[in-house]
C-alpha cells in the first residue's frame, strides 16, 4: 500500500517539478489515470479511512486536473510554486502591494 500512495502522490507532484515540461500541458497529462490505477490498492489494503479533509483536498486536487484538463491548459507551475514558496521564506506570505509599508 505504502508504495502506491508514493506513485500517487509523486504522481500528484509532477506539474511542479523543475524536471517536468514547463508550461506544464495538463492536456496531455496521465496524473490522473496512474492516480486512478493505484486507487484499488491503496483502498483494499488501508487500515482505516483517512481523516475527512483527506477527502476535500482529494476532490479538489481531482477536480483542478480535470478542469486543467478538459481547458488544455498549460501552466508553469513550477515558477508559481517557487515564487509561493519564496514570499513564504522571506515573510512576504499573502502580502499584496496595497499591504507594503510605505515612506515618504
Amino acid at each position: 500500500m505504502l508504495d502506491s500512495q508514493y506513485k500517487s502522490v509523486k504522481a500528484l507532484g509532477e506539474p511542479f517539478r523543475g524536471t517536468s515540461q514547463q508550461p506544464y500541458d495538463f492536456a496531455q497529462q496521465t496524473v490522473t489515470d496512474r492516480v486512478r490505477s493505484e486507487i484499488p490498492t491503496i483502498v483494499r489494503l488501508r487500515l482505516t479511512p483517512p481523516p475527512i479533509e483527506t477527502y476535500s483536498l482529494n476532490r479538489k486536487l481531482s477536480g483542478m486536473f480535470l478542469l486543467c484538463n478538459r481547458l488544455g491548459s498549460q501552466i508553469d507551475c513550477h515558477t508559481i510554486l517557487d515564487n509561493l514558496l519564496h514570499q513564504k521564506k522571506s515573510g512576504s506570505w499573502g502580502r499584496h502591494l496595497s499591504d507594503s509599508p510605505t515612506t515618504t
